[in-house]
């Protein structure tokens, strides 16, 4: 599949037609609609993802930040477990993890 914006020209492969075909209508239907379109990645903006998304920490203090001044000892604790079992969840890699990691 290729397509042009702002003088350049842009490629992206598949396996098979339809899913070729599914790319373009994606793409002329964002056209159609007048949205911009990303000239460094070629795409509709609204497929960039956002740079003001929440993070998960961000997400986490917000949320602690709101409950914690209405639980109890025992909800408190809950929470925190909670997060903290959902963080380590999300973290598959070690790719930016601190270094040394807990002590022996």
């Amino acid at each position: 599949m290729r397509w042009k914006v702002a003088r350049k020209t842009w490629k992206e492969p598949f396996r098979n037609a339809a899913q070729a075909d599914g790319f373009r209508s994606s793409l002329l239907t964002a056209a159609r609609k007048g949205e911009a379109f990303a000239v460094k990645t070629g795409r509709p903006a609204s497929w960039d993802r956002e740079e003001n998304a929440v993070t998960w920490f961000a997400f986490s203090l917000d949320y602690c930040a709101a409950k914690w001044p209405y639980a109890s000892p025992n909800h408190r604790r809950g929470i925190a477990e909670a997060l903290t079992d959902a963080t380590e969840a999300l973290l598959t890699t070690g790719k930016g993890a601190p270094a040394g990691g807990p002590a022996a």
